[in-house]
């Protein structure tokens, strides 16, 4: 049976971090929904697929502009994300971007 899960990430840093990981046979991810909270500039921020050795699959965003007090969804339609897979991110200034993610495990 497929659970549904909303997962955020607050004030994602300019080192990278792991924002999602597939635990079950396949996780569908929905949306991943990237918010600048800077009033003034704007900030970049990568999204990457590794694989469960770390090994960079692709990017479904790279070095992205978000406008101050905006926001981008990296993810336009779903993406399946195998099992053991995972998701980073990293941005280009500390502090200013939150990130939420709805995705699917089935």
């Amino acid at each position: 049976m497929a659970t549904f899960y909303n997962s955020s990430y607050a004030e994602v840093p300019d080192a990278e971090v792991e924002l999602l990981q597939s635990t079950s046979d396949s996780t569908i991810v929905l949306s991943v929904l990237v918010a600048n909270r800077d009033g003034a500039s704007a900030a970049d921020i990568t999204l990457s697929h590794k694989d469960a050795s770390n090994v960079i699959q692709n990017y479904l965003g790279f070095t992205i502009s978000i406008p101050p007090d905006s926001n981008v969804d990296l993810v336009g339609n779903k993406y399946i994300l195998p099992s053991g897979e995972k998701f980073f991110l990293t941005a280009s200034s500390s502090g200013f971007l939150d990130v939420a993610v709805s995705y699917v495990e089935v």
